[in-house]
């Protein structure tokens, strides 16, 4: 099994999430591609997976801690994902900041449609109801979950696609206050903060002040779709120029690990356009190191 040294990500990596077409690209093109970051839940379904392990470091993302829920993840999955950690290598774990698990053994005997030959989906991820008892959850699951794995836990924000009842305050407070709490790191998803940024009405150019970016490890850069009255994260479309120019903004006040360009949702997506947003993302990194 290859290994990565702790360089690979000592400045910015720029990698893709892995789908099998994603696999495929990197291999064609090795040069274009630093990291590839893959779901534990994959992992878990398809072993073979780790294959890209030899050729490329792999960053471990995740949706089966559930942070923000009220019922702890159960100690096989929690043994799995330290595993998986360690197997992979994985200089951290990506999680959600969410109540979401995925927690089925196996998965259904049809793909998803839209995915073919990608043998598991969990559909997607929504905020937690963002007050002081949410706050008390987290802070008690990182504290939990941290000293389980071999690696550090980097929260990533939810989008919000509804108001919850019962929330009091913005999402760019409520991640705030978990940092103050703890020592976590961030995944800020940029499209995730623009789809927020439009049911709260604010201009995510000013929320950034208002984000603890210092805190800010690895970034996800997607598409971003709108359908009946509301908008959703696409992992099948390029990302719109306003993630880009929130991209550069953020480049411009911190230097995070890793760039990852989720663009894993459609076999069809044009190598194309995989190899122009990487170059675009790498263009970005260099304007704000100048």
């Amino acid at each position: 099994m290859g290994s990565f040294g702790a360089e690979v990500f000592a400045k910015p990596s720029v990698g893709l999430a892995y789908s099998a077409s994603v696999r495929d690209f990197a291999e064609r093109y090795p040069s274009d591609v630093d990291h590839i970051e893959i779901p534990f839940e994959l992992l878990r379904h398809d072993p073979g997976v780790i294959g890209m392990r030899p050729k490329l470091p792999i960053i471990l993302h995740c949706a089966s801690l559930s942070v923000a829920g009220t019922e702890p993840c159960d100690d096989n999955t929690i043994r799995e994902i330290g595993a998986w950690a360690h197997k992979t290598g994985s200089p951290w774990i990506g999680e959600h900041l969410a109540f979401i698990t995925a927690s089925r053994t196996e998965a259904g005997p049809h793909p998803e449609e839209y995915a073919p030959g990608e043998p598991y989906n969990i559909g997607y991820t929504v905020s937690p109801i963002m007050n002081e008892r949410t706050i008390n959850r987290v802070v008690c699951a990182l504290a939990a979950y941290g000293v389980r794995f071999p690696v550090p836990i980097l929260i990533e924000n939810s989008p919000l696609y509804f108001d919850a009842p019962g929330t009091t305050m913005t999402q760019a407070n409520f991640i705030s206050r978990i940092c103050d709490r703890t020592d976590v790191s961030l995944l800020f998803d940029l499209a995730h903060f623009v789809i927020t940024s439009r049911l709260e009405n604010f201009d995510p150019f000013e929320e950034l002040e208002r984000f603890p970016l210092h805190r800010v490890v690895e970034i996800h850069v997607s598409g971003i779709d709108d359908q009946n009255g509301g908008c959703w994260d696409n992992h099948a479309r390029p990302a719109p120029e306003l993630v880009h120019e929130l991209l550069r903004e953020v480049l411009d006040r911190v230097t995070p690990r890793a760039i990852t360009l989720e663009y894993n949702w459609s076999s069809r997506f044009p190598e194309a356009w995989l190899s122009e947003e990487l170059a675009r993302v790498r263009g970005a990194i260099r304007a704000a190191t100048k």
